[in-house]
């Protein structure tokens, strides 16, 4: 099959999941519950095991929005930008198209057997990102516009009872309002730093420095630590911080996270595509030929860098033009 075929068929022609005799039995004797909760924590789509604690939550979680008629709630907080090394910087990619494929692959045999049916919400953190990562405002806007455009475009092409969503922080909480929370975590942390080991403070410098969007080599030691400590600060503010009160999001009431990275006890920690658990917003999407089989993967930018001698462009034609990453698809291979 040539990829553009390949590409056309995934996309528009989502497998019909049909139950099988045993799970038939799983709904009629051990309940409906059972059977969800099967689904969402099977090991053909999980990258790690479940810790008990969140066992336990999801099981409960479950329970109410059976309870209470609502739908299963899947909620996917992630960056909302590209990562700026990629070639495809600002925009979403094929990574993106292959993770929504993906979780609704995994979503289906819920959305068939579930009369409330399921939502999948993407909710973007990108209301952080350029002042943490120094990423242009218009760059994020552009990203997060093409991302609804791919998902109501994918949505076309998905059975009826699995909505698909996107949705930003700052859609819920003015940005102003947002940073003045983050201002209050800041000092906190900066009074904490001094408390954290030589080696941990020169780990998450680094890593900052990894993804900030700016050359800082040819500035004073001094002035270069300070830019890359407020980034530092932003980041443990937003993942460390209790700022949540009052911004309805990924973590609400009916909602079961998952994520793409190990994950602890906040929430499923999945693949991202069917041959990788690399973040979809910090890779890049290919299809691998092996044999007569095109597999849809995520590389990270340096397995990016590694293949690119061997990389193919194809055109492909689905896609609207003005999603310009997803006009061609690479491909690894012969």
């Amino acid at each position: 099959m040539n990829p553009d075929t390949f590409i056309r068929n995934l996309i528009t022609k989502p497998n019909e999941y049909i139950l099988s005799e045993g799970e038939e039995k799983t709904i009629q004797f051990e309940g409906v519950e059972k059977y969800i909760y099967n689904k969402l924590t099977s090991s053909k789509y999980r990258a790690s095991s479940l810790p008990i604690s969140l066992n336990d939550t999801i099981k409960q979680t479950i329970h109410q929005s059976v309870l209470h008629g609502r739908p299963i709630h899947i909620s996917i907080p992630f960056g909302g930008y590209k990562k700026h090394q990629l070639p495809t910087y600002p925009n979403p990619d094929w990574s993106e198209v292959f993770n929504i494929i993906y979780l609704r692959d995994y979503l289906l045999p819920i959305a068939n057997a579930y009369p409330n049916g399921v939502v999948l919400e993407y909710f973007s953190d990108e209301v952080f990102v350029s002042r943490m990562n120094n990423i242009p405002q218009k760059d994020l806007d552009s990203y997060s516009n093409q991302f609804q455009m791919i998902v109501a475009w994918i949505n076309q092409y998905t059975n009826a009872n699995l909505q698909i969503k996107f949705s930003r922080i700052r859609d819920q909480i003015g940005q102003v309002e947002i940073l003045q929370r983050f201002d209050k975590e800041i000092e906190r942390l900066k009074q904490e730093w001094d408390t954290l080991s030589k080696e941990e403070q020169s780990k998450r410098i680094h890593k900052s420095e990894r993804n900030y969007c700016a050359d800082l080599t040819g500035l004073p030691e001094n002035e270069r630590f300070n830019i890359l400590w407020e980034s530092t600060l932003v980041h443990d503010a937003f993942i460390f911080g209790e700022w949540r009160d009052g911004v309805p999001w990924a973590f609400d009431d009916y909602m079961i996270p998952v994520g793409f990275r190990y994950t602890g006890d906040w929430g499923i920690h999945l693949k991202s595509s069917p041959r990788s658990t690399v973040q979809f917003w910090v890779g890049i999407g290919i299809l691998h030929r092996q044999d007569d089989l095109l597999l849809p993967t995520i590389l990270t930018h340096k397995q990016y860098l590694d293949e690119l001698d061997s990389l193919n462009n194809v055109a492909t034609s689905l896609f609207p033009a003005e999603l310009t990453n997803l006009q061609i698809i690479p491909i690894l291979g012969d």
